[in-house]
C-alpha cells in the first residue's frame, strides 16, 4: 500500500520550478532570452532529469517559458500574454461563483479611474476606434438569445483599456469585462424590449458624452460621466438577471 504524501508537502519538481522563476526575476531576463542548458540545469539544481523536464513542462503549462525540442532546442523565457493570465485567473473563479453584485462593485471602482486615466492620453487614433465602437453598437432592443449587443457595447470599454498608461488598471479592466462577458454568454437573462432600448439609448449617450470629456482631455468629467454609466449599467444588468416572475 503506498503511502500518501502530505499536502503541505511540495513536489521536488514544483520547488525547482519556483527557483528557475525567481532567478528569471532576478536577473531581469527579456522574453526569449535563452535558458541554461540541461546539463547546468541538472548541476545547478541537483535533480534528475525527470524532475528538470518536469519542473520545465510545468513553467511551459503557465506561460512563463517556451520548449523547443531538437537540435538547437531548449527553454527561453517568454512573454507572458494577458490572455493567457486571463484563462488562470478565470480556472481560480471557476467555482467560486463569481456574482453580477461581486463584478459591478468593483468596476464601479475600477473603470471611473480608468477614463480619468486615458482621458489625457488618449491620441487621435484611439479616439477614431472609440467613435467606431460606438457607431457600431445597435440602438435596437435586446432581442431574446441574442446578447451580441451587450458584447458590443464592452468594446468601448476595451479600446479604453488598450490607451491606459498605467498595467495593472489596463489589466484588471480587461479582466473584469471578460468576467462580465462570460455571464452575458453563458447566464439566462430576461430583458424587457423597452427597458433594454432605453438602456441601450443610456448607454450610447454616456459614451457620446464619455468621448467629448476626452477630446477636451477632461480627466474630472470622464470620472464623473463613468460613475453614472456603471450605475445605469449595474442596475439594468442586475434587472434583466432576475427571474420573469419574481
Amino acid at each position: 500500500m503506498t503511502a500518501e504524501v502530505p499536502k503541505n508537502i511540495r513536489k521536488r519538481s514544483d520547488l525547482v520550478a519556483d527557483q528557475i522563476k525567481e532567478a528569471i526575476i532576478s536577473k531581469k531576463l527579456p522574453p526569449g532570452e535563452r535558458l541554461s542548458d540541461e546539463k547546468d540545469f541538472l548541476k545547478t539544481y541537483r535533480v534528475s532529469k525527470g524532475t528538470m523536464r518536469e519542473a520545465l513542462k510545468s513553467l511551459e503549462v503557465q506561460g512563463l517559458v517556451n520548449i523547443k525540442t531538437g537540435p538547437g532546442g531548449g527553454a527561453s523565457v517568454a512573454r507572458v500574454s494577458a490572455e493567457k493570465t486571463n484563462e488562470l485567473l478565470w480556472n481560480y473563479f471557476f467555482s467560486r461563483n463569481v456574482s453580477l453584485e461581486d463584478i459591478y462593485a468593483v468596476r464601479k471602482l475600477v473603470e471611473p479611474e480608468l477614463a480619468a486615466s486615458v482621458a489625457e492620453h488618449l491620441d487621435e487614433e484611439d479616439l477614431q476606434l472609440l467613435e467606431q465602437s460606438v457607431g457600431h453598437c445597435s440602438l435596437h432592443g435586446f432581442e431574446d438569445n441574442d446578447r451580441a449587443q451587450r458584447i458590443q457595447e464592452l468594446d468601448f470599454h476595451l479600446v479604453m483599456a488598450d490607451a491606459c498608461p498605467n498595467p495593472v488598471l489596463a489589466f484588471f479592466t480587461k479582466f473584469i469585462l471578460s468576467l462580465l462577458a462570460r455571464i452575458i454568454i453563458h447566464e439566462e437573462l430576461n430583458p424587457d424590449p423597452q427597458a433594454s432600448s432605453e438602456h441601450s439609448q443610456q448607454g450610447f449617450d454616456y459614451h457620446q458624452a464619455l468621448l467629448m470629456a476626452f477630446r477636451e482631455r477632461n480627466p474630472q468629467r470622464a470620472r464623473q460621466v463613468m460613475i453614472e454609466h456603471m450605475e445605469s449599467a449595474e442596475s439594468f444588468m442586475l434587472h434583466i438577471s432576475r427571474p420573469k416572475n419574481s
